[in-house]
């Protein structure tokens, strides 16, 4: 798909995906931008349960002057569009339209650009490229590829720091498009230092200081689970980047209780686990989940869990799941012949 496919509508929404990241957030600005200069009505939103806490991403929207706005109350969103559906294009950066993780809008045309393993069927306008470390990349090359230069030092600090935080601070960057966009872009070096330096607030090192005193070690499997107090969903990441750290847990799973469900993220440094793949275990039939192979999460629903699991409580589903995973799931190790 190419830029220029999507210029004929007059009225375009980019939405990020729920509990936005870096990466989504710098994605959805450039596209933002894109068609701002193009002439176009745009707008950049988000939606689900919880609105940006994250100290970084509070300073990167603030510091990059990122416009965007979340929707909390969709009905009421909606109630304002002719026909209940988003007039033009509705682009959904970083996740895909029908996702788990993104909130899904009626719009009379939808595009999707996006740098994970495909969940659906995408419409036809689409460009996913799961060998990308983000979607931050990808957003650059089509940019590129339109003849659209980033000269703006905001937009290419958000792109920069998209990439740097998807690929932990460039550990994980292997894909050579990945490394001309770093090097192409203008940056902010001392807004990247504070922003890497922002992770959490002191309410939530409480959070996660408590929650990685009580844990579920499985010397089997080498797993472990931790379950946390109620936080915003990225933590929950921290905490398991930092629990998949020990020598001893080769996968994990960092979990909460919200209001209607368990938001849970998945991390693996084993290559026999997948940690999109475990991901979409765990939720098989009472939810969804997705990522990468090392990087992962979900949402299980709280009305489905009960019905499924009316006596099992949150721990012991999670240890069950993941002894099933590992009983049944068979792994085959190939080679070029």
């Amino acid at each position: 798909m190419r830029l220029e496919e999507l210029q004929d509508y007059e009225f375009v929404t980019i939405q990020c995906h729920d509990n936005p990241d870096a990466d989504t957030l710098a994605s959805g600005f450039a596209m933002y931008r894109y068609f701002q200069d193009m002439g176009r009505q745009v707008r950049l939103i988000y939606c689900g349960r919880n609105k940006i806490q994250k100290p970084n991403l509070l300073m990167m929207v603030d510091h990059l002057e990122i416009p965007v706005t979340y929707i909390g109350d969709v009905p009421a969103f909606l109630a304002q569009e002719p026909e209940g559906r988003l007039r033009g294009l509705l682009i959904t950066v970083d996740g895909q339209y029908g996702a788990g993780n993104v909130t899904k809008l009626p719009a009379e045309e939808v595009a999707v650009i996006d740098h994970h393993q495909v969940e659906m069927t995408p419409p036809v306008k689409n460009e996913i490229n799961p060998h990308l470390g983000s979607c931050s990349t990808l957003v650059w090359q089509l940019l590129d590829n339109a003849g659209y230069q980033i000269k703006d030092l905001h937009l290419g600090t958000a792109l920069y720091y998209g990439l740097f935080t998807d690929t932990n601070q460039f550990a994980e960057i292997f894909n050579p498009l990945d490394m001309d966009m770093r090097e192409a872009v203008p940056c902010d070096k001392t807004l990247i230092t504070l922003f890497r330096n922002s992770n959490l607030s002191l309410q939530e090192m409480e959070v996660a200081g408590v929650a990685m005193i009580r844990y579920i070690y499985n010397d089997d499997y080498n797993y472990a689970i931790i379950k946390s107090k109620p936080c915003d969903p990225n933590i929950l990441g921290l905490i398991s980047d930092f629990l998949i750290q020990v020598a001893e847990v080769y996968c994990c799973v960092v979990y909460n209780e919200t209001g209607d469900g368990y938001k849970f993220s998945v991390r693996s440094c084993v290559k026999e686990v997948q940690a999109n793949e475990l991901a979409s275990f765990l939720a098989e039939g009472v939810g969804s989940g997705g990522g990468h192979r090392e990087k992962a999460g979900g949402f299980i629903s709280m009305q489905l869990y009960e019905e499924a699991y009316p006596t099992l409580h949150s721990e012991a589903f999670f240890s069950e799941r993941l002894n099933d995973y590992f009983d049944h799931c068979q792994v085959i190790f190939c080679k070029r012949v």
